[in-house]
């Protein structure tokens, strides 16, 4: 592959970070816009279907992009046909995942029934889990490629075209419903999903995607990605559980409070999920350089997560009083815990993606695991019995003992890396099948 303009680690680490903070911002304004102009009950009921078609497109995506970026040094010469096997993999696997979640809300969840009870509803569902999940697996190639700028100026692209749609149904017509803020996703999903394919045409020599599928290579991507994946879900399910949790457990209401808080804090966590995204690519790029990378992204992560999170505890009243006084008088303690949260998640993050570079999935699944179940579970429950508040606390409490664990962990990682030498990644990826190209 003839080469192209890349980014070292810290420029494309924050080409990442720009990224996701601008599509935040643009979720805040959206969300803004949505509080001013619909009620809470109708607001929260859209948040719980967003977060359940963001639960989707995890849970279809199978470590694709994981796959992608371990894979990319030995398909370095025709990264085309890896690309395109991988976004026809997780396209396929979107669809069945977004109809099984339609066939489970129909029957099981109360709230949500009343909107997968519209076929307009259950289609732009299907469609939003499709272009949501190659989203991510359009990131995180961009991580591979060096091209975290890609990355930025898609997040523009898709928060503006679905901000743009929320305010002609805001205000063109006022009484919309949770279906039609629902609605505007797909539109942004759409655009930012052809916007990437132009993307990749200019930033890969020779390449124009094609819909195809080797099952070969389909084989190698899952075998890799798998493992990686539950390690993906064990770090963002809870995020998406926890909205449509409240909602059912709650309200619709109480989630309109709990998901602006979760979505504020979210900027700030996305430092950390980025930096061990774009560590775990150059360690997978250069394992010798395993000890300098660590130290470099986890400063970045500490520092820059450090100072967001004080300005999120500074801001959080007025932030979230944008929304409405409800807002800021239900969410402002419960954000203000929740981004002390960054600190942990950077260790935590930090480990994970030595883990994935280093394929040592096993001890890092099982504490991802932990998180997850702790984190949801023991959240859930204190929500019930003390509010959002209480939610908050449990939520950091469980990532703080995780995040203890993985310090540790991490130590001994690179304490063992120091004196054994490194075996290079082109030979531990390679799959016996591959053709030569």
């Amino acid at each position: 592959m003839t080469k192209r303009r890349s980014l070292d680690i810290v420029a494309n680490s924050m080409y990442l970070i720009a990224a996701k903070v601008a599509i935040m911002a643009m979720g805040f304004v959206f969300w803004l816009v949505a509080a001013r102009a619909f009620d809470a009950g109708t607001v929260g009921l859209a948040a719980a279907a967003v977060s359940a078609v963001m639960l989707c497109t995890q849970l279809a995506l199978l470590g694709m992009g994981s796959s992608f970026i371990t894979l990319l040094p030995v398909h370095r010469e025709r990264p085309g046909h890896l690309f395109d096997t991988a976004v026809a993999t997780v396209a396929i696997v979107s669809l069945l995942a977004s109809v099984v979640f339609l066939g489970f809300a129909d029957s099981v969840l109360d709230q949500l029934s009343t909107l997968t009870a519209q076929p307009l509803f259950d289609v732009s569902f299907v469609i939003v889990a499709i272009v949501g999940t190659l989203g991510i697996l359009f990131d995180q190639a961009s991580t591979a490629l060096r091209r975290g700028d890609q990355a930025m100026t898609r997040a523009a692209v898709s928060g503006g075209v679905t901000l743009a749609n929320l305010i002609g149904f805001a205000y063109v017509l006022p009484r919309s419903s949770a279906n039609a803020i629902f609605f505007t996703w797909l539109t942004g999903g759409v655009a930012a999903a052809v916007f990437a394919l132009w993307q990749f045409s200019r930033s890969i020599p020779n390449y124009r995607y094609r819909p195809r599928l080797d099952a070969t290579l389909a084989r190698g991507l899952l075998r890799v990605g798998v493992p990686n994946h539950l390690l993906t879900l064990s770090e963002r399910v809870p995020g998406f559980v926890l909205p449509i949790a409240v909602t059912e457990l709650l309200s619709p209401t109480q989630n309109a409070y709990w998901y602006a808080a979760w979505m504020m804090a979210w900027v700030v966590f996305i430092i950390p999920i980025q930096v061990g995204m774009t560590l775990f690519a150059e360690v997978t790029d250069q394992p010798e350089r395993l000890d300098s990378h660590l130290r470099r992204g986890l400063a970045t992560s500490l520092i820059i997560g450090g100072v967001a999170a004080v300005g999120a505890i500074i801001l959080a009243p007025l932030a979230l009083g944008l929304l409405g006084g409800g807002y800021a008088a239900a969410g402002t303690t419960a954000l203000r815990i929740l981004v002390i949260g960054v600190f942990p998640l950077s260790v935590l993050y930090a480990y994970f993606a030595i883990c994935r570079a280093r394929r040592q999935l096993g001890e890092a699944l099982v504490l991802g695991c932990i998180a997850a179940i702790g984190g949801t579970v023991v959240s859930a429950a204190a929500g019930m019995h003390a509010g959002l508040t209480g939610m908050a606390v449990a939520w950091l409490l469980v990532q703080a003992v995780v995040g203890m664990v993985a310090g540790f962990r991490l130590r001994s990682l690179l304490a063992k890396a120091t004196r054994v030498q490194p075996v290079g990644m082109e030979a531990a990826v390679r799959l016996p099948s591959e053709p030569v190209p």
